[in-house]
């Protein structure tokens, strides 16, 4: 052992004075290649100022941008800029991009040590993350679970890593969220309590008490729910306290207390008028008065809502229901009026506009009206010629089949 350490020793110092020799007839090159990395940052810098963004119009400029700050890391991959060069090449890259997750995580793994290593790694499991939010939206919850794990872990591995950040507490948080995500309902509930003492005093206390109440809104316990609302909307919160004075409402709502709903739903108009969830608030009340069989108050508040906000997510739905709230109370010229402010306008989607227009025929035929019936159905086949996406839709069923045999009276 003794003389393997003795030959280690002899090796290393062989090799400290073959660098000394090299550094002495090679100080004119490794001062170049700094010198020469420092120019070349220098120049990205200059470049981007002021910064290049990803909708800037000048792309040309985006594209020399790119390309400066990669020769910066390429080039000079053991120069103090190497890694901010691969953060703000990364940086000027979708955040979903492939190419900027390889960027990311070649200065996770190249420079640990950097300034840029924890950020990085946030902005990782926030692309994941979000993500896994789009998917649900459009596929299951199931699909979107391996992404919310993915972020999960990329949050792990920066609280691990990086105790000190100061995005090791968001990372903490959204953990939580990745849990609350995939409706993981109970270890979602633990992971925000066992945050709760920790962020006192911290902003986000304020979103671990509103989430909080959804998990309790979720889990039907709308008491405790109400409970995390009302401390929500007691701090003030700007951009939480209407959401959950709106969730107070909702668990009004979920329990047919639909007054107490009502109530809930006009103190965010009132105290919250420029708020997104005062729009929706406005609907959710002709929503509730329909639930009380007050239709002409459902039918008054919802064209109001309809007409104060044209450009809400609710509206053309809302427009749908107002047709059917006047079927309900049966009007059937009222029904067919609103069915057709739907059906006609190019600004709502699709699938409601085939639904309205399949009403129209359908409350046609339904009173016998065959003449009438038949002319809305062929304008449903001309206007319309794409099926509905939910394959069993009723609108799916009218061919020229269809309306050859009521024209027969075959049906």
């Amino acid at each position: 052992m003794k003389r393997f350490i003795i030959v280690e020793i002899i090796v290393v110092a062989a090799l400290v004075i073959g660098f000394f020799i090299g550094r002495a007839s090679n100080s004119v090159g490794i001062e170049a290649y700094y010198t020469n990395a420092d120019a070349a940052w220098e120049k990205a810098q200059k470049a981007d100022t002021p910064p290049v963004t990803l909708e800037d119009e000048d792309q040309k400029r985006v594209s020399e941008v790119r390309a400066l700050y990669r020769h910066v890391f390429e080039k000079y991959p053991d120069n103090r800029w190497a890694d901010d060069a691969l953060y703000q090449l990364a940086s000027r890259l979708g955040r979903t991009d492939e190419e900027a997750f390889a960027l990311f995580r070649r200065l996770i793994n190249t420079y640990p040590d950097s300034e840029w290593t924890d950020d990085s790694l946030y902005t990782i499991a926030i692309a994941y993350y979000r993500l896994a939010e789009n998917i649900k939206q459009t596929e299951s919850v199931e699909s979107a679970d391996a992404y919310y794990d993915r972020a999960s872990a990329m949050f792990d591995q920066l609280i691990q890593d990086y105790p000190g950040s100061a995005l090791a507490d968001e990372s903490r948080f959204n953990r939580a969220m990745c849990l609350y995500g995939k409706g993981s309902w109970t270890a979602a509930l633990e992971a925000f309590d066992a945050l709760r003492e920790d962020f006192i005093g911290s902003e986000l206390s304020h979103s671990i008490v509103y989430y909080t109440g959804m998990i309790f809104t979720e889990r039907q316990a709308y008491d405790e729910a109400r409970i995390e609302f009302q401390n929500v909307v007691d701090s003030g919160h700007e951009e939480l306290a209407p959401l959950a004075q709106f969730g107070i409402g909702q668990t009004y709502f979920a329990q047919a207390k639909y007054d107490e709903a009502i109530e809930s739903y006009q103190r965010v108009i009132d105290t919250y008028p420029e708020a997104k969830m005062a729009q929706d608030a406005h609907f959710n009340i002709g929503w509730a008065y329909e639930k009380l069989k007050k239709y002409d108050e459902a039918i008054i508040q919802l064209e109001g809502a309809i007409e104060k906000y044209p450009h809400n997510e609710n509206t053309s739905n809302m427009q749908f229901y107002v047709g059917q709230i006047y079927y309900a109370k049966e009007d059937t010229d009222g029904a067919i009026n609103a069915y057709r402010k739907v059906s006609d306008n190019p600004t709502y989607d699709y699938d409601t506009r085939r639904q309205a227009q399949y009403w129209i025929g359908f409350i046609y035929e339904k009173a016998e009206r065959i003449d009438e019936a038949i002319g809305e159905y062929q304008k449903l086949l001309k206007d319309f010629p794409e099926p509905h996406r939910t394959l069993r839709h009723p609108s799916n069923n009218i061919n020229e089949n269809y309306i050859q045999k009521l024209r027969t009276g075959e049906l």
